[in-house]
């Protein structure tokens, strides 16, 4: 064989070798939840392997978390933008609301949720 075509093997085979290491790896990447998997309604799933009593872990393979989760993140969407609204209304002015105001109106929006869907209520771990 000539020089020439040694090395076009050669770097061939060095290529094959390459692509055929880095396959697993990059299929190990995709089975890892992305920024995306932890937005929206993913991060409300997500949240049902998170520890009591954060999260949802109580509804963890609940048939019913999916349409749960639906209205969560829509009701959450929606304070999400009026209060995106309000501070461009408000330009410097800071939110009036306490840590605990927000708190409380964000365990009314999961109570509705979860009252809609006949699930159980969570209680206020805060008090």
């Amino acid at each position: 064989m000539n020089t020439m075509l040694k090395k076009i093997l050669a770097s061939t085979c060095s290529a094959a070798v390459l692509i055929s290491a880095a396959l697993p790896f990059a299929q190990a990447q995709t089975a890892s939840p992305t920024i995306q998997d932890m937005t929206g309604a993913n991060m409300c799933l997500q949240s049902a392997n998170f520890p009591k009593p954060h999260g949802e872990s109580d509804l963890k393979g609940n048939a019913k978390l999916p349409a749960y989760c639906d209205c969560f993140m829509a009701k959450f969407g929606a304070r999400a933008q009026k209060a995106a609204l309000d501070m461009q209304a408000n330009p410097g002015k800071t939110s009036r609301k306490t840590l605990q105001e927000s708190h409380a109106e964000e365990l009314a929006m999961r109570n509705s949720c979860r009252k809609q869907f006949g699930l159980p209520l969570v209680a206020d771990h805060g008090k």
